[in-house]
């Protein structure tokens, strides 16, 4: 890598960018249960989201962008929370992913969309972590290849 830009208004629009590109991967998170492809496509936004600073400044850390040890638990996460809600079901007596079996709502119809939600979360989660790891791996980032 060659090095960061160090322009002042460079950072400015950035930031301003970034912060629209967060908001927006929060409604495709959101809205992904009632449509298709939600955690997928906000994962990779997010992680979109946290390259982006790197590109501009450099190390350019803060409280959203993570270190690569911090990617790749991230990650771990997503995935864990994925598993565990798919097969929370199970325990019930129900088949895998029956989220009508989960105990989060009242109704079968929220615990439906509950049961969603949780799992485009975990999907978010694995896919930005695992997109930053690989961004990380790439551009040589200390730690990068410790983590693996």
């Amino acid at each position: 890598m060659i090095g960061p830009f160090n322009s002042l208004m460079l950072r400015l629009l950035m930031a301003l960018l970034r912060g629209a590109i967060q908001l927006f991967a929060v409604y495709v998170l959101l809205h992904g249960h009632y449509a298709p492809g939600g955690g997928f496509v906000a994962g990779t936004l997010f992680a979109a989201a946290m390259i982006l600073p790197r590109l501009t400044d450099g190390a350019g850390f803060d409280a959203l962008t993570l270190s690569p040890r911090g990617a790749q638990v991230m990650s771990a996460v997503g995935i864990l929370l994925f598993a565990a809600v798919g097969t929370a079901s199970m325990l019930g007596g129900s088949a895998l992913l029956d989220y009508a079996a989960l105990p989060l709502a009242e109704t079968a119809a929220e615990r439906r969309s509950m049961g969603v939600l949780l799992i485009e979360v975990g999907v978010t989660m694995a896919v930005a972590g695992a997109m930053l790891s690989i961004y990380l791996s790439l551009a040589g980032e200390e730690g990068a290849e410790d983590a693996a």
